[in-house]
């Protein structure tokens, strides 16, 4: 057993290990909630949004092939088609064209048709030509089929954030350009529940720059890419947008996972708390150990000295039983040796006649008889006593589906025939429904042994009344069991004697002839043949029960 120093070193050493674990679970189990509560459901709106961005490239080529399939298109035509497109597509604010300068390299662009959403009405063209710096833009367009948007921009009339968007036409046949509201367009698809607002970052041939910032959350210095929870890519057209979100705190169960370290640490505590104490009663117990062994050797003590005077008991029992008929018939024998003897010298003396052989004839008769009947009886108590051990006896019994009731009459028939002047009479009451998997003639067996030892002990010869029952299924109370119920209505026995009444050669009438081995060969039937309990107990009479079952189950 380790020191008590090495066992406290030893705890405290657990204790850390499981709060380091509980720690990393925590943190794990938090990252995989962020990711499944916050980081894969923004992912999907920010992919939705990027799908509603590509939408405006639509709305772009649909301006430029109008002007494409028409060699002149009016005015109230370019209002008519504009303002449906502006219907459809919510963030886009305003719609322009503007016709091809004659000379690019001295001439700046200017606006032919401009048609503005009702969110920008005051504002005029030209403002948006500076603001989107249009001049600049269009020069970086070589291909028609291209388009390049301006850096994020903003309005004094007003606090939205926008960007333009320029395409050529065709070769010489101008520009049309188109003003998305980029806050807008993210309001409408961040705006939820999980969201507890973003930052803008635009990406100008460097680091993220801030544009603008829609959130209520505390950043120590200065803000950056980084400081959200999830940051989003979006590409929109020729430039790149980096959308930082924060989560909702209410949707964030970083609090509830702060509790499997601490329950990790008290858990350890309580650990080390039941190993010190389970170490105590280690030694308790190896001291009440001690003292049980000592206990188990004088019981073992006691058990030996019982087995001893059980054996004493049934050796006993078996000389005094087996000792008498031997006895007579070595009497006989030897009285048979005797007159045989006498018969000899008769016969050698010339004195034998036929008056003196006769006698010795009815005498050899009388002795042989005597002897043979003794060694039948010595012969018939082995073979009884041989059946005290019935597990390994009877091999060749075999199991046998029988009517419970069909067997117990042919029993009655049996006991009558057996013992035909008797008083007793015996009363069934059997369900002739059941049907038993077991062994027919060990039932037989018990059921001719409880009988005869009934005959022969249970009943005064004063009695005029004597009856036998035998019941199955018997009930106890309102429980339906699988016991079988043998009772008589005798004189039953002294309690006190319930508990030696199964021993070998115990008998209450020794000189009535009465070998005590009845009860005992029916114990070990019940218990060895058909896996059963012998219940015996006093109940006006002496009453018997034992369990008949499947014995395949």
């Amino acid at each position: 057993m380790p020191s008590q120093l090495t066992t406290y070193l030893l705890g405290g050493i657990f204790v850390v290990v499981i709060t380091v674990m509980g720690t990393l679970v925590s943190q794990t189990l938090l990252k995989q909630d962020q990711v499944v509560s916050f980081e894969a459901p923004m992912q999907e709106f920010i992919d939705t949004l990027s799908r509603e961005l590509d939408y405006n490239a639509y709305a772009l080529s649909s301006l430029a092939q109008l002007f494409r399939s028409s060699e002149s298109v009016e005015a109230h035509e370019f209002a008519s088609y504009t303002s449906l497109l502006m219907s459809q597509f919510g963030n886009i604010v305003a719609m322009t064209y503007l016709a091809e300068p004659d000379n690019p390299a001295t001439q700046k662009l200017t606006s032919t048709y401009w048609q503005a959403a009702r969110s920008i009405e005051n504002v005029k063209s030209f403002e948006l030509m500076e603001k989107a710096d249009v001049n600049k833009l269009y020069k970086r367009l070589s291909n028609p089929r291209e388009a390049v948007a301006s850096p994020i921009f903003t309005f004094a009339e007003n606090r939205h954030y926008y960007a333009f968007v320029l395409q050529r036409v065709a070769e010489q046949q101008g520009f049309v350009g188109i003003l998305v509201d980029a806050g807008y367009t993210l309001d409408q698809t961040l705006d939820i529940q999980i969201n507890n607002g973003y930052s803008l970052f635009e990406r100008e041939s460097g680091l993220p720059s801030l544009v603008f910032s829609k959130h209520q959350q505390v950043i120590r210095g200065q803000e950056d890419v980084t400081s959200g929870d999830f940051v989003g890519t979006l590409n929109f057209f020729n430039r790149q947008w980096l959308v930082s979100t924060y989560q909702n705190k209410l949707f964030h169960h970083k609090a509830a996972y702060s509790i499997i370290p601490i329950a990790a640490f008290a858990l350890s505590l309580l650990v080390v708390y039941l190993v010190l104490q389970a170490l105590r009663l280690r030694a308790v117990n190896r001291e009440k150990q001690s003292a049980f062994e000592d206990l188990q050797f004088a019981q073992q003590r006691l058990v030996e000295n019982e087995k001893l005077s059980a054996m004493g008991g049934l050796v006993a029992g078996v000389a005094h039983e087996v000792n008498t008929p031997l006895g007579i018939g070595i009497t006989s024998l030897s009285h048979l040796q005797e007159i045989m003897a006498e018969l000899r010298d008769d016969y050698d003396q010339g004195r034998l006649d036929c008056d003196r052989f006769k006698e010795f004839m009815e005498s050899g008769d009388e002795m042989v008889s005597l002897s043979l009947n003794n060694m039948h009886k010595a012969s018939a108590l082995v073979a009884r006593f041989k059946k005290v051990d019935v597990i390994s006896a009877d091999a060749s019994m075999s199991l046998e589906t029988v009517a419970i009731a069909e067997l117990v009459d042919n029993f009655i028939v049996r006991f009558y025939n057996e013992f035909p002047g008797s008083l007793v009479t015996i009363k069934a009451d059997i369900d002739k429904s059941v049907l038993v998997h077991t062994y027919p003639d060990v039932i037989m067996d018990i059921l001719n042994y409880l009988a005869s030892n009934a005959v022969s002990h249970a009943f005064e010869p004063s009695q005029k009344h004597c009856e036998i029952s035998i019941t199955y299924p018997f009930r106890e109370g309102n429980k339906q069991t699988n016991l079988l119920l043998f009772k008589d209505n005798g004189t039953g026995v002294d309690k006190a004697l319930l508990k030696r009444i199964v021993d070998p050669f115990f008998t209450t009438c020794r000189g009535a002839g009465n070998a005590g081995l009845g009860l005992s060969v029916v114990y070990n039937l019940v218990k060895g043949k058909l896996n059963s309990d012998l219940n015996i107990y006093v109940d006006e009479g002496l009453a018997l029960t034992f369990e008949l079952h499947d014995l395949n189950k």
